[in-house]
């Protein structure tokens, strides 16, 4: 499936979603002052772009959301780095790191205003508390995921504990770090929203759905704040994705060559060829028979080398997802 095709889907899904918005809201069965149509909130929506207040309760939001999750990836990648490095402190750590992990951060709100107060720094800190985990966990995976082979190669030349890390091991790592930083920019606008919303003062997109909510017809615009939310996150989560593909086009070329693997299979060719075909299993092994080429198995005589180059050295291989691979060194 192409970029496309999936685009073509998603809009399809999304449309979906919205005519049984408001069809249920047309409908009447539910309280039109508890769930206005879709078309009412999306008109909504629209009329707040050009509300300058508005708009600044966002840019509140998004600096805040900024500063955290730079904060967290701040402090996150290098103590990854370390704990994937120093087996040691890993194990020195690990206790404290497990009891903080499944805190809840908005159940931190009161605890951390007693001692910043309100304002800015209060949800700096809990966006940055939030967003660390992802990020954390995931570049100790990435480091342990790493090419062993290509770490003894660098030792062997003679290369020390930083060349390697910088030369092989945060190459590798790099693509579950920004796995992890797309994870933990979605996690850092909720906390963000969230925050503003159970605090009830200041500035922010949530302090804008929370007064909204105590209008005496409010849910409108209650629904187009979350609406608004809910379009800063597929923005933000589009723009990752997008630099994502950039810094590692071999993911996308990989994540490619599973998805036509996976179509030649499901082809009627590849099943006819699978049941007719001469030796080997599978697409490519059918498609040789036909051709009158070698199969799989009898591809390579006694004395030559497979495809992957000298006998007995193993594929170069390209990196998958978060937790699929690594990068190729």
């Amino acid at each position: 499936m192409n970029r496309r095709q999936e685009l073509a889907l998603g809009a399809l899904g999304a449309l979906l979603a919205l005519g049984a918005c408001e069809a249920v809201g047309r409908a009447g069965i539910v309280r039109r002052s508890y769930l206005p149509p879709a078309s009412e909130v999306l008109a909504r929506a629209v009329e707040l772009a050009g509300d300058r207040t508005f708009l600044d309760d966002v840019a509140v939001t998004l600096r805040a959301w900024a500063l955290g999750l730079g904060l967290a990836c701040a402090i996150a990648i290098p103590l990854g780095l370390l704990l994937g490095s120093v087996p040691v402190v890993d194990d020195a750590v690990r206790a404290v790191i497990e009891f903080l992990r499944p805190l809840p951060s908005v159940a931190l709100i009161p605890l951390v205003s007693l001692l910043l107060g309100t304002g800015t720094e209060t949800e700096v800190t809990l966006i940055t508390y939030a967003s660390i985990w992802p990020i954390l966990f995931n570049t100790v995976y990435g480091l342990g995921e790493t090419d062993p082979l290509a770490k003894d190669t660098l030792r062997t030349f003679g290369f020390g504990r930083l060349s390697i890390l910088l030369r092989v091991e945060l190459p590798a790592t790099a693509p579950f770090i920004v796995a992890g930083l797309r994870i933990s920019a979605a996690t850092a606008l909720v906390l963000a929203t969230a925050t503003e919303l159970l605090s009830g003062f200041g500035q922010g997109l949530g302090i804008f759905i929370a007064q909204a909510q105590l209008a005496t017809d409010g849910t409108r615009d209650v629904l187009a704040g979350v609406v608004w939310a809910g379009v800063l996150g597929l923005v933000i989560n589009g723009v990752l994705v997008w630099g994502e593909r950039r810094a590692f086009p071999w993911r996308a070329g990989a994540r490619g060559t599973r998805g036509a693997t996976r179509a030649a299979w499901r082809s009627p060719g590849g099943s006819g060829a699978r049941r007719g075909g001469s030796g080997g299993s599978g697409p490519t092994a059918s498609a040789a028979g036909r051709r009158g080429g070698p199969d799989r198995a009898g591809a390579h005589g006694p004395g030559a080398a497979p495809p992957g180059g000298v006998t007995g050295r193993p594929r170069e291989h390209g990196s998958g997802e978060a937790a699929d691979g690594e990068a190729p060194t």
